[in-house]
């Protein structure tokens, strides 16, 4: 499978996205999505001048990807600052995912360059509040905008990352990025397998455990083992020598009494692995979140004793609560 993706009417793009640069253009988002399910062949979907209506516009069952432009607020002087959205529907089949999941990469750089990059499955993680808040947290700004907004300790769904490599600074808050798209890693499909069987109400699996194949940061990831049981069934597959994942499937009972579904993704960095493969594994970060996410808990441990059910719960109980 290709991994590299084009543009119905490139033009098109290329002025719109010079739209959404310009400060005295009214465009302020382009949405685009792939047509027919094709991973390969992209179109603009929407445009518009409002950043609010942005999470109005996403599908849960296509995977999506945005250039906006928010205009922040600092000493009186009003900046443009560009957020680049990649949403995958919390619908999208998982094997349709790691087909999108693959062109990410080359997806990315036709959005670039940006001062924040949010990963969202739900329209919550766009709100226009939060938004706000994150871009003028990542560009070390007080918020003057928006002064009530509360953001939670982390989100449910979703992540955000900054770009490298550093660009040129026009103001004394402009951003110092980091990478947002990471590095891409091949996967192999037991793996979209197993996690569809944890996400399926249909199958009895509870957790999936993958891992790197020969313990090598270059992959592929594979799938160690999928089955029925508790954490501690999951716990075991884990080796001290090998980064690995997991996806672990709970049930909470509210104080209504009403039973959801809680999927919980857990990191796991043994004590045993080296340095440079850490180094090498934390560039994975964003595929892996696609991967696996959404979630609702998510674990990082270098130890078992770090994966604590009772903590988990706790945690699932403190968002029910909120």
């Amino acid at each position: 499978m290709s991994t590299e993706v084009v543009f119905e009417d490139e033009s098109e793009f290329i002025a719109t996205v010079s739209d959404i640069r310009n400060d005295n253009s009214e465009i302020a988002y382009v949405v685009c999505g792939h047509i027919d399910g094709n991973p390969n062949l992209i179109k603009i979907l929407f445009t518009g001048k409002d950043t609010s209506e942005i999470s109005s516009k996403m599908d849960p069952n296509e995977a999506m990807y945005v250039l906006a432009r928010y205009e922040v607020k600092f000493d009186q002087l009003v900046n443009g600052k560009f957020i680049y959205i990649h949403w995958i529907g919390e619908n999208v089949p998982i094997k349709q995912k790691g087909r999108y999941i693959v062109v990410r990469g080359s997806v990315e750089p036709r959005f670039s360059p940006y001062h924040l990059q949010v990963e969202a499955s739900n329209p919550e993680d766009l709100d226009s509040e939060k938004m706000f808040h994150m871009l003028n947290e990542t560009t070390g700004i007080t918020s003057r905008v928006i002064e009530t907004v509360e953001v939670p300790p982390w989100q449910m769904r979703g992540f955000t990352q900054t770009q490298l490599p550093q660009r040129e600074k026009k103001t004394h808050f402009d951003v110092v990025a980091v990478s947002a798209k990471g590095a891409e890693v091949d996967v192999l499909p037991d793996v979209f397998e197993a996690v569809s069987k944890v996400r399926s109400d249909d199958d009895p699996a509870t957790w999936m455990v993958a891992g790197y194949m020969d313990a090598n940061p270059d992959g592929p990831i594979q799938c160690i083992d999928c089955g029925e049981g508790g954490l501690d069934d999951l716990t075991g597959c884990l080796e001290d020598l090998t980064p690995m994942y997991g996806l672990f499937r709970v049930t909470h009972t509210d104080s209504d009494d009403i039973t959801t579904i809680k999927f919980v993704y857990i990191v796991w960095i043994g004590t045993d692995v080296k340095p440079l493969t850490k180094a090498k594994v934390s560039t994975h970060k964003g595929m892996a979140e696609a991967l696996f996410g959404p979630v609702h808990v998510r674990v990082y441990a270098s130890e078992i004793s770090d994966i604590n059910e009772n903590n988990i719960m706790d945690k699932i109980r403190q968002q029910a609560a909120q």
